[in-house]
């Protein structure tokens, strides 16, 4: 495994990681638009589905030599608003979209952080974007991009 790494300069590879995070590669996106008034349930509604979401996105990551680490963001606003609220999860395994403790909670604990009434305030609709973010897949393009059987 390090045979690859050696083989190619440092200032290399890095310069092939940033481009390949600057193309998009292992950058998910998802969003969700709900209409106003909002009630809490559908907040609780969505949280599933973002947790949901992530878990399909991380499962279809690559995961090169172990490498699965994600990171998970989400913000929400009124279509063409500045944004009401956002959070960063971090980066975490995906076995943390399965632990109540691990982000499906923080994600749950975020949404339940808003302000209704802010939400509401506008009369307009509220979009929720999720942005995923697989190491494992820079990863694939990158560091092990000769490598066929990854």
């Amino acid at each position: 495994m390090l045979g690859s790494w050696r083989r190619q300069p440092a200032t290399d590879l890095r310069a092939r990681v940033e481009a390949s995070i600057k193309e998009g590669i292992g950058l998910s996106k998802q969003e969700w638009l709900l209409v106003t008034p909002i009630l809490p349930g559908e907040l609780t509604t969505l949280g599933d589905a973002v947790v949901e979401w992530s878990r399909v996105r991380a499962g279809e990551s690559r995961r090169p030599h172990g490498i699965d680490q994600c990171a998970l963001a989400l913000a929400c606003a009124h279509p063409g608003g500045t944004p009401i609220a956002s959070i960063t999860f971090g980066v975490f395994r995906p076995i943390e979209l399965y632990t109540d403790d691990g982000i499906p909670g923080q994600v749950h604990a975020f949404l339940d952080s808003l302000s209704l009434p802010i939400l509401n305030e506008r009369h307009q609709p509220v979009r929720f974007a999720a942005a995923l973010f697989s190491w494992g897949d820079v990863a694939r393009a990158t560091v092990f991009a000769d490598r066929d059987d990854e």
